[in-house]
């Protein structure tokens, strides 16, 4: 948490914006994110950064595989990872795992609407002026 609030601190004064208002953040579905303790931990250390008016929001990424024997892809039910159309256990975790900041809101005074100033891109690496 310390570390994606230091990326928005950084990226909120490279952009030259405002307190952020917004943290979107993608959380996969086998992340091993806890979202309350998230919250929480964000709540405490928010306080003096440029997010401490923010809030967080979160999309849920469902957990997606392929299989690498037939090439289906499926959504593994209930964590059992075998390929639904072969049977085979020789799959890839193609999405599910993932914790980034999707993008970040800014309150910008000289427009009337929040300003999108960053986005990640599917390694986690922040663009900024999405």
């Amino acid at each position: 948490m310390e570390n994606m609030l230091e990326t928005v601190e950084h990226v909120a004064r490279e952009e030259g914006g405002g307190p952020v208002t917004v943290i979107h953040l993608r959380i996969g579905e086998m992340s091993g994110v806890n979202i309350d303790a998230l919250t929480f931990a964000f709540d405490v250390l928010k306080k003096g950064t440029v997010a401490e008016g923010g809030r967080l929001e979160f999309e849920q990424v469902p957990l997606e595989a392929k299989c690498r024997a037939c090439g289906a892809s499926f959504h593994p039910d209930e964590f059992v990872f075998l390929c639904t159309s072969c049977s085979s256990g020789d799959l890839e975790i193609t999405s599910g795992r993932e914790m980034q900041v999707d993008y970040i809101l800014l309150d910008d005074d000289s427009k009337t609407d929040d300003s999108e100033v960053a986005r990640t891109d599917e390694d986690g690496e922040v663009e900024a002026d999405a």
